[in-house]
């Protein structure tokens, strides 16, 4: 991240001192946050009181500059995709494929009612919950694979958790072959003997409709016997590793595999739901195309942005929970 900054910052002070080289010396903000060039002529040359005065005239009327604005917004803590996010409303900002990419916001989508005044965060533990009229309206769970090994599932179910999304099978990125997580069953036994509710998730590196019915049809054999009591979940990630089988996958080819492994699944009898985070959801599936099915959001940041519809918010990669040792991941399911 600071090498990030450091090189965004290095392209603002790039970019002034090519507008001052032309004559257009002063950038600001205005108060909606929308970048404007005020009172500068091209060609024009400025003495530096001109341009004093310039600055003056722009804070006095509540404006600031670029490197003003960013410099108080990373000293308060904030991120540069955060501050990004504030100049440009309109748009999701994505820090994808080394550079910050703009994707307009789709108007025609449902908009997250989250409101981040009612998310309230326990000074003991930092676990989150969703306050709605003094009413926790929230439920608290975690997510977890073979990678947490051996789990005393009565210690995790007194330590507050709820509900569990448990891995079920994962298909690897690199050679393609599909996997059954060697706890899922006896995680899903023991998750529900201590009273958490469950679901599964399967990780998917699924390239052609074979793949990903194969993907379904092996979780459905997999739960004969069991009930959920939360859906399947279909969980489609890029994977930064440039040799990654997905990396060739367009948009059109994601969204399709993912609506036959949600029909599949559907077709079964089972609930379904898709987990995405910021640039899986902005550039690389078609939500517009799966609006009937609940999403589940990753996001790591308190103050993260997202501003589509979802039920399931995991917040955290390095939870605590009593009964797992290690890192596990944090959700927290908005009723």
């Amino acid at each position: 991240m600071r090498k990030a900054i450091r090189y965004f910052l290095i392209s603002i002070i790039s970019i002034i001192v090519t507008l001052i080289a032309v004559g257009v010396i002063y950038i600001v903000i205005d108060t909606k946050g929308r970048i404007q060039v005020d009172k500068v002529e091209e060609g024009q040359t400025y003495s530096s009181a001109e341009v004093e005065a310039l600055v003056d005239e722009a804070k006095e009327e509540g404006r600031i500059s670029v490197l003003d604005s960013l410099r108080e917004s990373l000293e308060n803590g904030n991120t540069i995709i955060s501050v990004l996010k504030s100049f440009y409303p309109e748009y999701i900002v994505v820090a994808a494929n080394q550079k910050y990419n703009f994707v307009p916001i789709n108007e025609e989508l449902t908009k997250s009612a989250f409101n981040i005044d009612n998310l309230v965060e326990d000074e003991e533990t930092g676990r989150y919950s969703y306050v709605e009229d003094g009413k926790v309206t929230s439920k608290f769970g975690i997510d977890v694979s073979s990678h947490q090994g051996d789990i005393d599932w009565q210690a995790v179910a007194e330590d507050g958790v709820e509900f569990a999304f448990i891995r079920a099978v994962y298909r690897g990125y690199g050679t393609g072959k599909l996997v059954v997580d060697e706890k899922c069953i006896e995680n899903i036994e023991g998750a529900q003997a201590a009273g958490i509710d469950v679901g599964v998730y399967v990780f998917s590196q699924a390239i052609s409709k074979d793949e990903v019915l194969e993907e379904a049809s092996t979780v459905i054999d997999l739960l004969k016997g069991y009930e959920l009591q939360l859906p399947i979940v279909f969980d489609v990630e890029k994977v930064s590793d440039s040799e990654a089988r997905t990396n060739t996958l367009s948009v059109e080819d994601r969204t399709n595999l993912t609506i036959g492994f949600l029909n599949s699944i559907k077709n079964a009898g089972y609930d379904g739901m898709i987990y995405h985070n910021t640039e899986m959801g902005a550039m690389l599936i078609d939500l517009t195309q799966l609006t009937e099915y609940p999403k589940w959001f990753a996001g790591y940041n308190k103050e993260f942005y997202w501003p589509y519809e979802y039920q399931l918010w995991q917040y955290s990669e390095k939870g605590s929970v009593k009964g797992i040792k290690g890192n596990v991941d944090l959700d927290l399911w908005l009723q």
